[in-house]
C-alpha cells in the first residue's frame, strides 16, 4: 500500500481540517482506499472455551472487557 505523508509548519487554510488545526503544526497522511482489501475477513471475538456453559450472557459480554481480560491476544 502506498501513502502519502506531508508535514506542515503552518497548515494552510486549503488543506479540509478543522479551523481549530489550521495554522498549527500538523501531520498530514493520506491512504488510498481502493488498495485495501474487501475480502480481508471480518474478525470476531468469541469468549474463550472455558467459559462455555458456565456463563449466562445477557448481553454483548465480548465488549465489555478486553481481549487481555478475556485471556485472549490480539
Amino acid at each position: 500500500m502506498s501513502a502519502f505523508r506531508q508535514i506542515y509548519e503552518d497548515a494552510p487554510e486549503f488543506i479540509p481540517i478543522p479551523k481549530s488545526m489550521q495554522h498549527h503544526r500538523l501531520e498530514v497522511v493520506l491512504l488510498p482506499l481502493d488498495e485495501i482489501s474487501p475480502t480481508q475477513p471480518v474478525r470476531k471475538r468469541t469468549p474463550p472455551p472455558h467459559f462455555v456453559g458456565r456463563v449466562k450472557e445477557l448481553g454483548d459480554v465480548i465488549n465489555t472487557l478486553s481481549a487481555e481480560d478475556w485471556g485472549l491476544t490480539e
